[in-house]
């Protein structure tokens, strides 16, 4: 690892992602089943390519990501076709869920994928799925921060009882099975614009998931990441330990001009979702625009380096995870900018 002088960030090798975040396009996506075999095609490529990590998001009842309600169904799906690439869930919208019912599941897929999962958690957003499983925003954080605590409680602990706010268990609880992963899989907390959630994730010393093109700038989400980092220190945990994952639409194309009509694409599909995370930012922006403040990885094979280099070096990232398929963009070229991306733009970052 090295210092950036000009940032004063860490920069190091970059390990790359698949991350599956599918805006459904149902005339251009298919039927559901053509969907999933898009899907599970994709991930065989990522495997066979040298990604990392697969991410699934969990959304309900909606176009924008609506076809995963539940990530860690189709990534036990995935564990059976796949071998090396780790399998992550970005995020598992705690609050929705019992904790223990997750916990159950969460340790099932680690045995299943033979010890391969990567947990990420989240809140999500104050959208119906809210309403219609009888949770409350209002009480979002503190249902999630409680119910992690509950969790890594049952994956450690045999029996264990809990006295909280939201959850209480008298009688001593027995968890099957444990997970694979001791003392538990890897725990990744997604956070974007709130400080004290960034810190929170630092002093439970957990990896941090953020969506910089989210924010209003890349200079915010910075110090919010080292908000983080010094969380961190002051929790007695060492950053060198600790992860960042950043999530970017991407296309690579032999030519710039070629990416430009999957990137206007997404401009238009994006800024189209009334509500959504990251729509009221893209609504309106230009291509140039998003070209020029880093939003995306679109572009050209050189294009798209340079874009890595700034992320890496911008916000210390240890994972980029790229979405090669975001609604509608034609499975024969997410295939391609997959495989594009794998060979000439990634090798220069990769440990």
């Amino acid at each position: 690892m090295s210092i950036s002088a000009s940032r004063g960030v860490p920069v190091q090798a970059v390990k790359f992602d698949y991350y599956i975040l599918n805006i459904y396009v149902p005339e251009r996506d298919g039927t559901p089943p053509t969907l999933y075999g898009h899907w599970t095609e994709q991930v065989l490529v990522a495997e066979a390519q040298g990604y990392d990590t697969l991410w699934l998001t969990e959304h309900h009842f909606r176009n924008f990501g609506g076809m995963c309600p539940n990530p860690q169904l189709l990534l036990t799906a995935m564990a059976a076709r796949t071998k090396r690439i780790r399998l992550g869930t970005a995020v598992t919208v705690l609050p929705l869920h019992h904790p223990l019912r997750v916990a159950e599941d969460m340790a099932m897929l680690d045995i299943i994928s033979g010890g391969r999962l990567e947990i990420g958690i989240g809140r999500g957003m104050p959208q119906a799925e809210y309403e219609i499983f009888g949770a409350r925003w209002e009480e979002s954080q503190e249902r999630l921060e409680e119910a992690i605590a509950v969790m890594r409680a049952a994956w450690v602990s045999d029996p264990f009882t809990w006295s909280g706010t939201h959850y209480r268990y008298e009688k001593p609880i027995k968890l099957l099975p444990p997970p694979l992963q001791k003392p538990h899989p890897p725990i990744w907390a997604t956070a974007n614009f709130e400080e004290e959630h960034f810190r929170w994730i630092g002093r439970q010393g957990f990896h941090l998931m953020t969506l910089p093109w989210l924010a209003p700038s890349a200079a915010r989400t910075r110090e919010l990441i080292q908000c983080w980092r010094e969380s961190l220190v002051e929790a007695g945990h060492d950053p060198a330990t600790r992860e960042v994952l950043v999530m970017y639409f991407t296309h690579v194309r032999e030519t710039a001009e070629d990416a430009r009509g999957a990137a206007e694409y997404w401009l238009r599909t994006m800024g189209g979702s009334p509500g959504e995370r990251g729509g009221e930012n893209i609504r309106g922006m230009t291509y140039n625009r998003l070209i020029g403040e880093t939003r995306a990885i679109i572009g050209d094979v050189a294009r798209c380096r340079e874009q890595v280099a700034f992320i890496r070096d911008t916000f210390g990232a240890t994972h980029i995870a790229t979405v090669h398929h975001f609604g509608g963009v034609p499975q024969a070229e997410v295939l391609a900018s997959m495989r594009l991306f794998a060979a000439e733009v990634a090798p220069g970052f990769r440990l």
